[in-house]
């Protein structure tokens, strides 16, 4: 199952005491403390009163050295108020399909960021196809700072990547990623060794993707090298924007799950669903469905592909920047 989209035509949070829900064995006294310490020592540095070390880790790798600093920055400002690092966006798709938003929610449409692909575009460092891949890439958007999964995966369940298949196969995002303010790309991708101490890391991120918001929705390629990789990120801006989420059900069959199911798509587009059956490589049958997007309610359509019928739903939502 494959799903795009086409067009039809043409200041810093402060830190807020606040119970964290997430966890039942979280050490939250341990994590105050450490939040404390990196607050004090990152107004010490902005104050002039203390210098960066020279750490050699920031030359060897620059994007690597920035991403271990990331987690005391993000503790400095949303830890507490958007409860911990680790945890993932808690906001569901689908928020304003069956009802309208409440008072307090501004909903509307607006402009979001889709991440097509994540490719290990090259390898160095002694590294050769093919590779055994696992670990997390995440997206956090000004919405809630939180986790936004869009790969996902354990040691004991990696994704095994070849020179002629090198993309990842991305599971998210869990919901639209709003492009309101610079989104942060989280990465933490591994590559499995024999043993656990002869893992590597093939790209350890947390950079931000900074783009003016053009006129018209437009493709954006993002590449980032570490010592041993570079990865490329194939990213659409998609303007005044809303909220698709995809489900598919096979006539007397049951619900088919999809590995992504929400998407982008502009108020002026459409969303195009295809499916493709395949024998011995080959494309057999190819059907393909057109729907217009709304801004609450679903869309339905059926895609016969001969053997089976489709029954394909689209529920629709405005996207709100309130948490």
């Amino acid at each position: 199952m494959e799903v795009e989209m086409q067009r039809a035509s043409e200041g810093d949070l402060p830190v807020k005491a606040a119970a964290v829900s997430s966890g039942d064995n979280f050490d939250y006294e341990a994590e105050a403390r450490l939040v404390a310490e990196a607050r004090a020592s990152w107004e010490r540095k902005a104050n002039g009163e203390e210098e960066d070390e020279e750490d050699p880790e920031m030359w060897l790798d620059y994007n690597a050295y920035e991403a271990g600093r990331f987690r005391d920055t993000w503790n400095c400002l949303y830890f507490g108020y958007f409860g911990r690092f680790e945890d993932t966006t808690k906001i569901p798709p689908m928020r304003f399909t069956e009802k309208l938003p409440e008072q307090c929610h501004s909903a509307h449409p607006t402009d979001t960021l889709q991440v097509f692909s994540v490719k290990v575009a090259a390898i160095s460092g002694g590294l050769q196809w093919p590779l055994h891949v696992f670990g997390k890439i995440a997206l956090r958007d000004s919405v809630d700072h939180n986790r936004n999964m869009v790969f996902d995966r354990t040691r004991d369940n990696c994704q095994i990547l070849t020179q002629e298949v090198p993309n990842l196969k991305l599971t998210g995002p869990s919901r639209a990623v709003l492009l309101l303010d610079p989104v942060t790309f989280e990465v933490d991708l591994k590559v499995k060794g024999c043993t656990e101490s002869e893992d590597r890391h093939l790209s350890f991120l947390a950079v931000q993707f900074l783009n003016m918001i053009p006129h018209d929705s437009c493709l954006r390629i993002r590449a980032y090298t570490s010592k041993i990789s570079t990865l490329k990120f194939t990213l659409g801006i998609v303007i005044y924007s809303l909220e698709a989420t995809i489900s598919v059900r096979v006539s007397g069959d049951g619900t088919i799950t999809l590995g992504r199911r929400v998407a982008s798509v502009e108020v002026s587009g459409e969303l195009n669903v295809s499916v493709k059956a395949l024998q011995g490589g080959e494309v057999i049958v190819h059907r393909e469905s057109g729907f217009k997007p709304k801004k609450a309610g679903r869309s339905c359509g059926t895609l016969d592909v001969g053997f089976c019928q489709m029954d394909v739903s689209v529920a629709w939502s405005l996207l709100s920047a309130e948490y």
